[in-house]
């Protein structure tokens, strides 16, 4: 539509801001496209197993948390209980970290499965996109780095970012490790210096089992913009790692 002949109407909206919105998914879509390019390049692979049922490893835990959020599994089955291929890749960045007595060498490097949609009963889930998680390791400075691996995940203390990539979006997540405690029952009096005018004297507290979850970010948080541009420096790496020289 030529400009002149755009309605007035026209003006009373935030066409800006709806530019700004429609380049913003453009650019999503080429690193996401990027991001399936790269992830087919791993520099290192193993194998992780999925239990839907007894849910005993960080990833099985994981797989059902990303169920509830997303839709996907990082198992085809309906009801897993079997090995996935997990892609290592080497630390994209290292960094030297002086905030404790020793100083060490803490590395950012990407571990990353496929997602498949839920199938049902006796079929398998077609892939869908990647998970992307960002994972820490730490080594003195004078000691060489860990191996690459995913069997010493350990959700809130080594991984607690990732994303979600389907070829056309990113959606960045953090990973919550909540309490399964249950209280059964508390003795309160009154207490007028709190706000509800009682205070708690004692509970009764049912151990329970940690429940894992994963909180989608919002794109504008602070967490995502940050997030947005560690993945922006895990794709320049890889593509730096795999372009001709210019001899």
């Amino acid at each position: 539509m030529e400009k002149e002949k755009q309605p007035t109407l026209w003006n009373k909206h935030h066409l800006d801001n709806l530019a700004g919105e429609a380049f913003r998914r453009s650019e999503e879509k080429d690193r996401a496209q990027a991001i399936d390019e790269i992830l087919d390049r791993p520099d290192g692979c193993e194998e992780n197993k999925i239990d839907d049922i007894r849910r005993c490893s960080p990833l099985s835990c994981f797989s059902s948390a990303l169920e509830n959020t997303f839709e996907v599994k990082l198992s085809p089955e309906w009801l897993a209980n079997s090995n996935v291929n997990v892609k290592l890749f080497s630390p994209h960045e290292r960094v030297v970290d002086s905030s404790n007595v020793i100083p060490l060498e803490v590395g950012t490097s990407v571990v990353a499965l496929d997602a498949y949609e839920r199938a049902a009963i006796g079929e398998r889930g077609a892939k869908v996109g990647s998970i992307v998680l960002f994972k820490l390791s730490a080594n003195l400075i004078d000691e060489p780095a860990p191996d690459i691996t995913a069997k010493d995940l350990a959700w809130g203390e080594n991984c607690l970012y990732g994303a979600f990539a389907d070829g056309n979006a990113i959606n960045y997540f953090e990973i919550v490790q909540a309490s399964g405690d249950v209280v059964e029952a508390e003795l309160r009096r009154k207490d007028p210096t709190e706000e509800s005018g009682q205070s708690v004297e004692m509970q009764v507290v049912k151990p329970g089992q940690d429940k894992l979850t994963v909180r989608k970010l919002a794109p504008s948080s602070k967490e995502a913009i940050e997030l947005d541009q560690e993945m922006e420096k895990f794709i320049q790496s890889r593509q730096e790692a795999v372009a001709p020289d210019g001899d």
